[in-house]
Parts: structure tokens; C-alpha cells; sequence
């Protein structure tokens, strides 16, 4: 913990004389934000609105990065202190009252972060995807139409984030600073009182910094279709998807999955709470030397618990349980689920080790505020590879160390939401490498992460 101390304290200095240009830049826009929002809403009712973000974020990785575990990384630090910036900033024009555009900014950038650029060239997509910089790149941008001939239905083309549910299977990845899943698509949105039922088709756009999106490719093309049967603190969520990517890379000439599953949940069942969710993953790949392997995966989440009064305002205690099946080597079919299109940062352990493929994670939390706008969520996870001959990241079995136990995590999250729109939260985590780890990684040692965030929006 003192070591964590003592580098954050040599990182802000380091970040002194950077930020000395920008600083100003920096601090007018927040001056501005604070100054104009008043001014801003008794201006709801014209047609043009006007919308932003500017969030900043330290955070410290101590035995591991973004692509690799323990001290002999290739590429990145192992131990590493860095600062994330993003500004997103929009303009709505209400055209009328069935017709908008909208358009809007994002500029990502990272500090003192252990990777070059060429670190996050992807082999499947032939380009840079990088997961925190994006700089000065169109974000949400499309036109809506709204009450169409008539009928509750809402269609919308263009830049736009998708994302349903507890975010589990379609969502934004929004933790990552560029944020994961942006798309291009079109989108019809079919509304009856609390029920809906979504239908869209389009690409996930690809963050390099040094290419505005419009002139490379997407990653996946995907279909999806998303229903939500509502009643009165629950819901049930039919799922239907499909991606693909045909453009050949170093690992297949093609990829074709398809997906069906549902999601139930109810937050009140006489003070009891539970969410369930089922994804049946099915499909083809063809290598690269031409073979075609069937795909047969699924994955599946559930939590439950109990919520009650504690220190006057709501408390949660639960346990959860996540499954995703792992590629089983004897086989010629792939066995390995994906995870479709959603969040992780949330989900299986807060320092972003684990993802839903070939995982099995146990989980205790307890959520509780102590007094108003202060929430405190602590969780404790188990992990386990469901196969033991697959991979973890990217550290194969090569060892054949009969072992599946990845480890144990514990993260403490804290959020004071000082208004509406402006928010604070830090956090902790230590993992404990389990023999899985230890025999395959010798330089594996137990790990902590820690960030600092503030994030403004208007």
C-alpha cells in the first residue's frame, strides 16, 4: 500500500509541467460549465440544447497492466501510473417536435501511460483499437425521427450508443476512456408504456487517435434485437443477435456468431431482489487454412439478495454467481463463449482481469450509504477457468498444470455524487493469484489497482 502511496505522489508531480498548457484550457471549460448551465435550462423549450462531459481519472496498476499479468510484461509497464482525460461536448437541434439532430465531440486522451500506440494494433481488425485515447473524434451523431405515421415508433440513424439492461450483453463499456462499443447503425425502437422492443443493424466504430473514424472500418457488423416485458419493479428481456466479420485476419478468414438468450429480474420480491440472465451462443468460423470449426458456447449470470435500511438510506447484500463455458482442445468445434457486445467493468471483479469467457466467478457484495450521496460498494470474488486447457487472457495452459484456480479479488468502490451532475469516486482492489496463475506466470505475484475520478456532465 506505501508503494502505491509514494508512486502516485511521484505521477501528479510528473504531471505538473504537462499540464501547464492545458490547464487554462481546462479550467475556462469547467468555469463555463458551472457557469452556464442555469442559463441553459430556462433555454430547454428552443431547438437547439446543448450537452457535455468532461471527466478526468488517475489510476495506478501495480503488477499488471491492461494486457498482461505480473512484472515480465511485453509491452506496458507493469507497474504503472497514468491520468486519463475525456471531453465530450453536443448540440441538439428539435428540428420538430417528431424530428432531431444531434451532434456531438469526444477528444480521449492518456498521460503518462506505459504503451505506445502500436501496442493496440488488433490482428483481427487490422488496425489500432485503442481503448483510451481517441482525440478530437465524432461521438454521438444522428438524426431521429419519432412518431412515425403515426405509431409509437422512434428510428435512429447514425452514431449512437446501444446498450440495454444491466448492460451484461449489449453495453457501452463505458469505464475504458475512448468507451468500447460506439456504433454506427440504425435503430427502431418500438414503445408501449414501460414495454419496448429494439431492433438495430450496424458497426462498432474502432479508436485510433491518429485517424478520424469515417475513414477506416468498423470492427463487427451486427444485428440485434432487444424486448423488454415490464411489470412493476422487474422485467423479462428477450435477446436475439448476430455478428460477423468476413475481411480475413491472421487468426480466421471469417467469423459468424449467432446469439439467443433472455434476461429476468425483480428488485423487489418482498425485499428480496434477483437478476438472472442466459446467452446460447451458436455459428462458424473458418481458419485460415480454409477448415471450418462450428461454434457452441453459452454463458450465464445470476445474482441475488436482500435490500433494507441501514443508516437511514438504502442497503444491498447479495451473492452472484457468472459462467461462461472455455474452448475444450480435444474438440474441432470452439467451445469458448465471447460475451457478445457488453460491459466487464462492472462485473467480474472491478480491476478488469476477468472477462465472461472460460470463467467461473462467486461473488459476495454488500452495498450500503452511510449518509446521503455517498454509496460504498464492497465485493469479493473467486475465479476459476471453466476449462483448465484453455487459455486466461492470453497465457495459455503450457505448463498442462492441473490447476484451474485463477484467483481472489476484493474492491472497495466509493461514489459522492455532489449534485445531479457532478460525481466523485475512487477505489481499491488486491487480487490474489491462484495456482493457475503461479505456475504459469512465474513472475505473477499478488497485484493492487487504485484510481481517483471526477466526472462533470451538463
Amino acid at each position: 500500500m506505501f508503494s502505491i502511496v509514494n508512486h502516485i505522489s511521484k505521477k501528479l508531480f510528473s504531471l505538473i509541467n504537462l499540464y501547464r498548457v492545458k490547464s487554462c484550457f481546462i479550467v475556462c471549460l469547467l468555469l463555463l460549465v458551472m457557469i452556464t448551465p442555469q442559463g441553459w435550462a430556462d433555454q430547454k423549450d428552443d431547438k437547439f440544447s446543448f450537452d457535455g462531459e468532461v471527466r478526468l481519472r488517475y489510476e495506478l496498476m501495480d503488477g499488471f497492466n491492461a494486457k498482461a499479468y505480473g512484472e515480465a510484461v511485453k509491452a506496458g509497464e507493469s507497474h504503472d501510473g497514468f491520468f486519463l482525460s475525456r471531453i465530450r461536448l453536443g448540440m441538439t437541434y428539435n428540428v420538430n417536435s417528431n424530428f432531431l439532430l444531434k451532434i456531438s465531440m469526444q477528444d480521449a486522451r492518456a498521460f503518462e501511460w506505459g504503451f505506445n500506440d502500436s501496442d493496440w494494433y488488433n490482428r483481427e481488425f487490422g488496425m489500432e483499437n485503442n481503448p483510451q485515447k481517441d482525440h478530437f473524434e465524432l461521438y454521438h451523431t444522428y438524426l431521429q425521427l419519432s412518431n412515425i405515421n403515426g405509431l409509437p415508433l422512434v428510428m435512429t440513424i447514425g452514431r449512437q450508443k446501444i446498450a440495454y439492461g444491466d448492460n451484461r450483453v449489449f453495453g457501452p463499456g463505458e469505464w475504458g476512456n475512448s468507451g468500447k462499443w460506439v456504433w454506427d447503425a440504425a435503430k427502431f425502437s418500438f414503445t408501449k408504456g414501460d414495454h419496448f422492443v429494439d431492433i438495430f443493424y450496424g458497426g462498432n466504430m474502432l479508436h485510433d487517435p491518429n485517424k478520424f473514424s469515417l475513414s477506416h472500418r468498423w470492427g463487427y457488423e451486427a444485428l440485434g434485437i432487444y424486448g423488454h416485458y415490464a411489470w412493476k419493479k422487474g422485467g423479462i428481456e428477450p435477446i436475439l443477435a448476430y455478428k460477423h466479420n468476413d475481411n480475413g485476419n491472421a487468426s480466421y478468414q471469417s467469423l459468424k456468431h449467432y446469439y439467443a438468450g433472455f434476461r429476468v429480474y425483480d428488485d423487489d420480491v418482498a425485499g428480496f431482489f434477483y437478476n438472472g440472465t442466459f446467452i446460447r451462443q451458436l455459428g462458424e468460423q473458418v481458419t485460415v487454412s480454409g477448415v471450418k470449426r462450428d461454434v457452441d458456447a453459452y454463458g450465464w449470470h445470476l445474482d441475488a439478495g436482500y435490500g433494507f435500511k441501514m443508516f437511514g438510506e438504502k442497503a444491498k447484500i447479495g451473492t452472484a454467481l457468472s459462467y461462461a463455458t472455455g474452448d475444450n482442445s480435444s474438440t474441432q468445434d470452439i467451445e469458448r463463449f465471447d460475451g457478445v457486445f457488453g460491459a466487464t467493468d462492472n462485473f467480474y471483479g472491478r480491476m478488469n482481469l476477468m472477462s465472461w469467457s472460460n470463467l467461473k466467478d462467486s461473488e459476495i457484495f454488500f452495498i450500503f450509504a452511510p449518509i446521503k450521496n455517498l454509496k460504498i460498494k464492497t465485493e469479493y470474488h473467486r475465479f476459476w477457468m471453466e476449462d483448465k486447457g484453455d487459455k486466461w487472457r492470453q497465457y495459455v495452459n503450457g505448463a498442462l498444470v492441473n490447476e484451474d484456480h485463477l484467483g481472489d479479488e476484493f474492491d472497495i468502490v466509493v461514489t459522492y455524487d455532489h449534485t445531479k451532475k457532478f460525481q466523485f469516486q475512487t477505489g481499491y482492489g488486491h487480487f490474489w493469484p491462484g495456482d493457475f496463475i503461479k505456475q504459469n506466470i512465474l513472475s505473477g505475484r499478488s497485484s493492487d489497482w487504485f484510481f481517483l475520478q471526477s466526472d462533470l456532465k451538463f
